[in-house]
């Protein structure tokens, strides 16, 4: 296992907690989560996966696009 460390601005630590709140999840789950989604998972994912993904991440989108 590797381990990195990262800077993140005070605002998107907030929406990383906020949703890694509301998924019942440590931040640092989350944040493996998303890496796996994105680096590794589209790769073998069957387009329904890709979909619910694209679902569950959606409001973390929406909150880094609009700087919240």
């Amino acid at each position: 296992m590797k381990v990195y460390q990262i800077e993140i601005s005070d605002s998107l630590n907030d929406v990383l907690e906020e949703v890694a709140r509301k998924a019942d999840m440590s931040i640092e789950s989350f944040i493996g989560e998303i890496l796996n989604r994105y680096a590794i998972d589209p790769h073998i994912m069957e387009q329904d996966e890709v979909n619910t993904g694209y679902e569950h991440m959606g409001e973390l989108h929406l909150k880094i696009s609009n700087n919240e």
